[in-house]
């Protein structure tokens, strides 16, 4: 988090100077009573006063390193998507497949299994990372997970014909470093952006997920004879780890982490490098994030695992989780994973429903960019909730076809849809957490996420498989009345965190204030002491 430096005058400059003259002779001290007040105070002010297209400009140098964090989080899109799809090139079939019925078919067991060990083990590498980030930092992670992950593609790429489990150990073990990219990504975009690009990084994080060539680069290499058919698809993978490695030795450690190993001299070294002549008071920066650090120890302690389910924690761990299975419910696994099929239910030739597929990748991205950019305008609570509106309708509308034919174009609105709700998800979950827990908040959100993942995926084709309970469509009418309940939850249960410092989230908590009233409530001075 970084102090925009917006036009003051000159007397609230001299009350700036002479503040940061104060933080100056307590490096190793913590502020008391009006100081702490004047401090957080006119650091919340002050991070209000840019817009987003202005702290771009202002902050480009924090804006691309947490860029540069989220790319290992696009690997995450890329493998989800090109180990499915490797499932339909012949060659790979017959090198991995059983001979059945004058055709090489993949097991819907080893299917199934192949989903399930990335999902568990992108949980559990969540899980890890709530213990590794504290540990050894941002860039620590982001070293593990890029050597775990290059050592799981090597798993895949040469793979031996009919050894499914190298294949399933390979996309396990590559779920794991993506469970770590995904959480570093959250928490670094959260703690090194400014507030007015806190929206924009932290929904980013999605984006790059969804944002994969994987289809294009299978039509391009799908119809060859031999392995290199999925060997190569699978080979490009390696490339966000090795992007990862490249710059590595470059990117600057979050503050907030140096921060809480007390490492000053450090944090005041890498807050530099970030945000370096932009004319940040980087002394205050550093103050500001000890200040709420011990605030918040000060309220509840050090940040352990238990403290996610304690308190006013519990409320912010609630949330962080509920955002993903509110998306999951209502239906966006069903709508998104399931479009081509359903194109061909709703009469488009096989071709035809292949390239509305391949379409969907880029509404996908359209709806990435529009989601992330009216973030701030809007609101992260308004954009969530009547996304959660429109996909809840969607999936009603799904259900009706279902039983009177009608047009299946509907899906490209619900793809859109689902696609603009996706970065909110991704935003709330990284800016709801305190600054003490927020690598544990992160990791307990991408571990919901991932559960809720596989249990949809997994109940999913036994839902509408027509050997099964064979619903087809009408599959909408469950997510579309669940789509009502959790709309409801997120009614009352989502804050707008948009323009909230971390310190003022903290006391909005502490006072229990309604999720509705986040964006109205006034803090007074008297509201940021504490005894």
């Amino acid at each position: 988090m970084s102090i925009p430096d917006g036009k003051k005058p000159p007397a609230e400059v001299e009350h700036l100077e002479e503040t940061s003259n104060v933080e100056k002779g307590q490096a190793s001290g913590s502020f008391n009573g009006s100081h702490e007040v004047n401090v957080l105070a006119k650091i919340s002010a002050d991070e209000k006063a840019l817009t987003t297209i202005a702290a771009v400009r202002k902050y480009y140098i924090a804006f691309l390193w947490a860029m540069y964090a989220s790319v290992g989080a696009a690997i995450a899109g890329y493998d989800m998507t090109v180990s499915g799809a490797v499932v339909a090139i012949p060659s790979f079939r017959r090198d991995l497949g059983t001979f059945i019925d004058d055709q090489w078919v993949i097991s819907a067991s080893w299917q199934s299994g192949f989903n399930a060990g990335s999902n568990i083990f992108q949980a559990l590498g969540a899980f890890a990372t709530g213990f590794i980030g504290e540990k050894i930092g941002r860039k620590g992670s982001l070293l593990v997970a890029a050597i775990i992950s290059t050592g799981a593609i090597f798993l895949q790429f040469f793979i031996k014909p009919h050894n499914f489990v190298m294949f399933f150990f390979g996309r396990s073990i590559n779920g794991f470093a993506v469970g770590i990219f995904c959480t570093i990504a959250s928490s670094y975009c959260a703690e090194v952006s400014p507030l007015a690009l806190r929206g924009v990084t932290t929904g980013a994080v999605n984006f790059w997920i969804v944002s994969n060539l994987s289809n294009l680069i299978i039509q391009g290499t799908g119809n060859r004879d031999d392995s290199f058919a999925y060997r190569i698809p699978l080979a490009v993978q390696w490339v966000f780890p090795a992007i990862v490695l490249i710059f590595l030795p470059f990117v600057p450690e979050s503050p907030w982490y140096l921060v809480r190993r007390e490492r000053m001299a450090e944090a005041k070294k890498s807050s530099e490098r970030l945000f370096g002549g932009t004319g940040l008071d980087i002394d205050m920066h550093i103050a500001y994030i000890k200040e709420t650090i011990e605030l918040e120890e000060r309220i509840a302690g050090e940040g352990k695992w238990l403290d996610l389910f304690r308190g006013t924690d519990l409320r912010r761990t609630i949330i962080a989780g509920m955002v993903f299975v509110c998306q999951e419910m209502v239906g966006v696994q069903f709508v998104l994973g399931y479009s081509v099929y359903f194109f061909e239910l709703a009469g488009f030739a096989d071709s035809n429903a292949f390239r509305l597929g391949v379409g969907t990748m880029a509404l996908a991205i359209l709806g990435n960019i529009l989601g992330i950019t009216f973030t701030n305008h809007l609101g992260r609570r308004p954009i969530f909730f009547w996304g959660m509106v429109a996909c809840t309708i969607d999936c009603l509308m799904i259900g009706v076809l279902s039983v009177i034919p009608g047009n299946g174009a509907l899906w490209a609105m619900g793809v859109f849809v689902c696609y603009l709700l996706g970065p909110l998800g991704y935003c709330i979950y990284a800016e709801i957490s305190t600054a003490r827990l927020r690598s544990k908040t992160v990791a307990w959100g991408v571990i919901v996420n991932q559960i809720g993942a596989l249990i949809i995926q997994v109940i999913n084709p036994y839902l509408i498989n027509p050997d099964e309970a064979n619903l087809q469509g009408k599959v909408g009418w469950l997510f579309g009345g669940l789509g009502v309940i959790f709309t409801i939850w997120s009614w009352f249960g989502v804050p707008e965190t948009g323009g909230r410092t971390i310190d003022e989230l903290d006391i909005l908590f502490e006072k229990k204030v309604p999720a509705r009233q986040f964006s109205t409530y006034v803090i007074q001075d008297s509201d940021r002491a504490v005894e």
